[in-house]
């Protein structure tokens, strides 16, 4: 007897559980909240690639582009959905987008490229360790989350900087820093699907 009443209790729990984003929305688009103010969106952009449009709470926009939705390829400021190319700066990772490694939990993966900011060129090592896999919660929407940790070469500060990628999902979000004057953290919170 007690078989019918927790499928009973499923039937009614799968509405709320639909609600959660799920890889197949970047179609369309997945939101957060950042910090309770800030909101950042993200959306597929083209083979490998995922659009990540930052939104402040005073409507200033800055927009990234992922490889595999991870490793950041272009940061721009966008003035009236435009791209301000004063802002501009690329990152020129070796082979396609979406032959770029994809986490694996306590493993590591190192990328020579050059970045490319209103003509400057400069070579740089980023080094990604992938950290064990955890749970993480947005409100009632649980996703299993690999901590990603960035390095870069050459860098005097020493600074670390920390993604949360959800496999689930398909692309990382950008959780702080760790540097010589202490660390910065942000809080993703309320995720939901762009209708």
């Amino acid at each position: 007897m007690r078989y019918p009443l927790v499928a009973f209790s499923l039937l009614f729990a799968a509405p709320a559980l639909a609600d959660c984003p799920v890889a197949a929305d970047l179609d369309t688009g997945i939101r957060f909240t950042v910090d309770g103010t800030d909101t950042e969106e993200y959306r597929q952009s083209g083979p490998g690639v995922v659009e990540s449009l930052y939104i402040t709470a005073d409507g200033a926009t800055s927009r990234s582009l992922l490889a595999q939705g991870i490793y950041l390829i272009e940061l721009v400021d966008l003035v009236d959905g435009a791209p301000d190319q004063d802002t501009r700066t690329t990152y020129a990772f070796p082979g396609r987008a979406e032959d770029l490694a994809l986490p694996a939990s306590g493993q590591q993966v190192a990328y020579d490229l050059v970045m490319n900011s209103l003509g400057d060129l400069k070579k740089e090592r980023q080094t990604y360790d992938f950290g064990e896999a955890a749970v993480i919660n947005f409100g009632a929407c649980e996703y299993q989350m690999i901590p990603i940790e960035i390095r870069y070469d050459p860098d005097e500060s020493g600074t670390v900087d920390l993604l949360y990628y959800l496999p689930d999902l398909g692309f990382s979000y950008y959780a702080g820093s760790d540097h010589a004057d202490g660390a910065d953290r942000y809080m993703y919170s309320n995720i939901e699907v762009i209708e």
